[in-house]
């Protein structure tokens, strides 16, 4: 049953939505939701094989509106191949949903490579490379963001940094971009803690900067024209990037994170309810403003 009011759906068949990351988790749960709406979903993913099964799997439950194509977030190849295929396919999106990341618990060379690649400039460059595609209408299109707690300013190490990313107005990309070479030459000499505790965190913390200068850059597009940014913390959630960080510490570190409301919930939740807000983010017809960052529909300060 469709969780929106019959007066309150500005969408339809003809309404594309894209969600990166999305052949399992949080992800696979968004293309159902949104199929469910009556949508038509483009469930992407970076291996082949596990997003057309995905696919195949919403197809038995009777969502043949769900279609898939490969895309690698941090492959400029795929990228651009992507792009070429949803503007052939559909003359556009209306509906960009960031889901693609990666989870890596340390400041290891490569794994802050890799945490930069898919959850800072993999997201920038999906982004940059769509936001000409997304249609004009009444409602406004939508770009929501999956981002994290842990990428609040205020849980980085380095005080300068910590400071410059209080205001949008007082720091721009090239700050941003810059932050992330020497954070990855930090790593190289073995030093990525002067910065953050993770690669995860500090490349969520570098993507909301970038979240919140592009809600800046569009806030003054005409009626009709408008891109509406959201962005959402979805809570500590059973997924395969919880697992890999609950194998990681032991449980008395475990516990002492939860209480201290480290992840934003109390109790671990499902990838239904952690679904929830961003769906909500994707089709509601309130007007909430952009940029702002979102938890059980209740809204967090980046700071």
């Amino acid at each position: 049953m469709s969780s929106a009011r019959s007066q309150d759906r500005w969408w339809s068949l003809e309404t594309v939505a894209v969600v990166t990351g999305a052949n399992k988790g949080i992800g696979f749960e968004i293309v159902r939701r949104l199929a469910l709406e009556g949508l038509t979903v483009v469930l992407t993913a970076r291996n082949e094989s596990r997003g057309i099964t995905a696919t195949q799997e919403l197809h038995a439950q009777g969502l043949d509106n769900v279609v898939f194509h490969q895309l690698d977030v941090s492959n400029q190849e795929s990228m651009n191949d992507f792009a070429d295929w949803i503007q052939e396919t559909y003359c556009g999106l209306d509906i960009l949903v960031n889901n693609a990341a990666v989870y890596h618990d340390d400041s290891s060379y490569e794994n802050a490579v890799e945490s930069m690649s898919v959850n800072y400039r993999g997201t920038i460059d999906v982004i940059e490379a769509l936001l000409p595609m997304l249609k004009s209408s009444h409602a406004g299109a939508r770009i929501v963001t999956l981002s994290s707690r842990a990428g609040l300013s205020g849980y980085l190490n380095d005080d300068n940094l910590r400071s410059q990313l209080m205001d949008a107005t007082e720091f721009d990309e090239e700050l941003l971009n810059r932050t992330a070479e020497e954070y990855l030459q930090a790593c190289r000499n073995g030093e990525g803690a002067r910065y953050a505790n993770n690669s995860y965190r500090m490349s969520k913390a570098l993507i909301n900067g970038y979240l919140r200068l592009l809600t800046l850059r569009l806030a003054n597009r005409r009626h009709g024209h408008k891109i509406h940014l959201h962005n959402t913390h979805p809570g500590l959630v059973q997924t395969d990037m919880y697992w890999k960080f609950r194998r990681q510490i032991d449980d008395d570190t475990y516990e002492a994170h939860v209480a201290s409301g480290r992840f934003g919930s109390e109790q671990l939740i499902g990838v239904e309810e952690a679904a929830e807000t961003p769906v909500w983010l994707c089709l509601t017809s309130d007007p909430l403003p952009s940029g702002r960052l979102w938890c059980k529909h209740q809204e967090l300060s980046y700071i």
